[in-house]
């Protein structure tokens, strides 16, 4: 019984160790490092005719990108004939004739980017690089084959291997009687789950190589790095989300590639690993969600950009916050006056009457506001109706004019500088309730008195322009695209005193649009704003 429990251990260990040292150490790293280096150079060669063909330099992205992967390969035969020297042979052949066809390689570059006479020798030469092709391909093709050898055998000596053992265990199983059948009922099936182990062993080693071909295709930034922070992996989503392309990336140091690798180490020393942080990039700020898996040869980043979603809850907590700022106000206003008129002795008529006018106002900026943000949000969803009508600009602009002077000050003075008739094609209500917007604002933010101004003319093309200027505080420069942002709001502390939705002119940019037209600013702080829109001409 010690004897052929023995026998079992040793029976699983050789075939455990077979299926480790043949297939997962030896013949599928061979055999798909002799592939590679074979494609590899299929994609030199083919880049380089088809350079030869067009004269396009960027056919030859491929075979940039092969070089230095076929000599990574080469590299990784050499070291894998340290367990097979038999094949040092094939192995120092093939990286021969490598080096060969890549000097052939670059001689005919060299010579196509020289020009027609270059051209004409680089195609004199194509008999002989096919000569050197054809010699390689036989090469590496000896070597696949020999690696296909080494598989089946490994398969024969196993085979072998487990139906000796087998019989084995069904004689010593019959000379032992019960303690034989006991066996029977253990040793088979331990030896057949140890079979199907190699077996999974060999689909593991295959799974690994079309693992890393399969995050080709995912969508988060993956880069892998070595000990020395050298980057060794590095997925088609990072060349998206960084810029940088995958042989400038390759090879280097990740800070010397990619300088914003450097703040998400930092993130990760303070956070763990898992964090969100925000990169500076060349061209933009991104935020991402960065997972950092350590093992003992490097590590590897997962990078997902979140930017929509950071922007997403930045709207929704400025939403929030402005909303309840501008919302309270009014309601104080009218629970306030409220709450007064509600005291028995009050019996003045006439504050009686200035209360309930209040409450009446401030209702009506509580259903401006709550306006606003409905028709909002039905712009976000496209669910507003724009009607193209042929308008007279000039008298719709008179109209708001007259309207919002029963909002101006002493201190304002309103004027309307337009040609007689200048007719444009818009939404008649929605285009008035712009312009009463954009008057508003330039009364609001212009809180010492000045000129407003609506001047309505014609373009040199086929537009008409409505500006509307002020004298007040100004925008500054940096803020001239923000001020049309959804939430934006030039005083959002109220340290001028100056509230609003921020709402306004985000409403105001999107029906312009939606009639075909544009909205723009000119600004200059403590000199006063000028907003333009332009109208397609009736």
């Amino acid at each position: 019984m010690m004897l052929l429990a023995a026998l079992a251990v040793l029976t699983t260990r050789l075939l455990y160790q077979s299926s480790q040292d043949r297939y997962v150490k030896e013949a599928f790293p061979l055999r798909a490092a002799a592939r590679d280096v074979l494609l590899q150079m299929v994609n030199e060669e083919t880049s380089v005719r088809g350079y030869l063909i067009s004269g396009d330099s960027a056919s030859l992205k491929p075979y940039y990108a092969a070089h230095p992967q076929a000599a990574g390969d080469v590299r990784a035969l050499q070291r894998l004939t340290k367990l097979r020297p038999e094949l040092a042979g094939d192995v120092s052949r093939i990286q021969g004739e490598v080096a060969q066809l890549q000097r052939f390689y670059r001689t005919q570059v060299t010579l196509i980017g020289e020009g027609p006479e270059g051209r004409l020798r680089a195609q004199s030469n194509i008999f002989a690089g096919k000569a050197l092709f054809d010699e390689f391909r036989d090469t590496s093709g000896q070597l696949i084959a020999r690696a296909d050898a080494i598989v089946a055998s490994a398969q024969h000596d196993q085979r072998r291997t487990f139906r000796f053992t087998v019989g084995v265990v069904v004689v010593a199983a019959i000379a032992a009687l019960a303690i034989g059948l006991a066996l029977l009922r253990i040793v088979p099936g331990r030896l057949a789950a140890l079979y199907r182990r190699e077996q999974e062993a060999r689909v593991a080693a295959e799974y690994g190589a079309r693992a890393s071909r399969s995050l080709e295709h995912v969508v988060d930034a993956v880069v892998l790095l070595d000990a020395d922070d050298v980057i060794r992996y590095w997925n088609p989503a990072a060349v998206t989300s960084f810029g940088v392309s995958e042989h400038d990336a390759l090879n280097r140091s990740a800070r010397q590639a990619v300088p914003a690798l450097a703040q998400i180490d930092e993130a990760l020393e303070q956070g763990g690993s898992t964090v969100m942080t925000k990169l500076a990039l060349e061209d933009r700020e991104s935020w991402f969600s960065v997972h950092e898996s350590r093992f003992s040869e490097g590590r590897v980043l997962v990078l997902r950009d979140v930017t929509a979603e950071q922007q997403l809850e930045r709207a929704r907590s400025d939403f929030l916050a402005t909303a309840s700022h501008e919302l309270r106000t009014p309601l104080s206003a009218v629970y306030g006056a409220a709450r007064t008129l509600r005291r028995p002795e009050i019996s003045d008529a006439e504050l009686r009457t200035r209360l309930i006018t209040m409450i009446e106002e401030e209702a009506d900026r509580l259903a401006e506001i709550i306006d606003r943000i409905l028709v909002s949000s039905q712009l976000d969803r496209h669910e507003l109706r724009i009607e193209h009508e042929r308008i007279d600009v000039r008298a719709l602009c008179d109209s708001v004019l007259a309207s919002t002077a029963l909002r101006a000050s002493p201190r304002h003075t309103l004027v309307l500088d337009a040609e007689e008739q200048v007719w444009a094609q818009s939404d008649p209500n929605r285009l008035r309730q712009v312009l009463v917007n954009l008057v508003d604002n330039a009364l609001k933010y212009s809180p010492e008195g000045g000129i407003v101004e609506l001047r309505v003319h014609r373009d040199n093309g086929d537009g008409v322009l409505i500006d509307v200027t002020d004298q007040g505080l100004g925008i500054a420069e940096q803020e001239h695209d923000q001020v049309f942002d959804k939430f934006f709001r030039a005083d959002p502390e109220m340290i001028r005193g100056i509230g609003g939705s921020g709402l306004g002119l985000y409403i105001s940019r999107e029906l312009i649009e939606q009639m075909g037209g544009s909205i723009t600013v000119s600004s200059t702080p403590g000199e006063g704003s000028t907003f333009t829109v332009r109208l397609p001409v009736a």
